[in-house]
């Protein structure tokens, strides 16, 4: 079953996209009454241009996409090719 995504939700989700990992996510979705998957909260993400892998190498996607001038998919995408 499909439920659609709150605001307050999203606005959870791209408040701790660059930061936090998924499960972390759903963990602070849960503490405000949302259920959601990882697997879902990891789609939303890519959805929404995010990386579900916010940290590589000591450097988070979120913050090398603003000094390239990028979207932080394209760096998601650089950083995991293959999915």
């Amino acid at each position: 079953m499909n439920t659609k995504w709150t605001y307050e939700e999203i606005a959870i989700i791209e408040e701790m996209a660059c930061l936090y990992t998924v499960k972390q996510i759903a963990y602070r979705l849960k503490i405000k009454g949302y259920t959601r998957s990882t697997s879902a909260i990891q789609n939303k993400l890519r959805f929404l241009g995010y990386s579900a892998r916010p940290i590589v190498d000591n450097y988070n996607c979120c913050e090398i996409a603003r000094v390239l001038q990028l979207n932080s998919a394209t760096v998601w995408s650089w950083v995991n090719p293959f999915g």
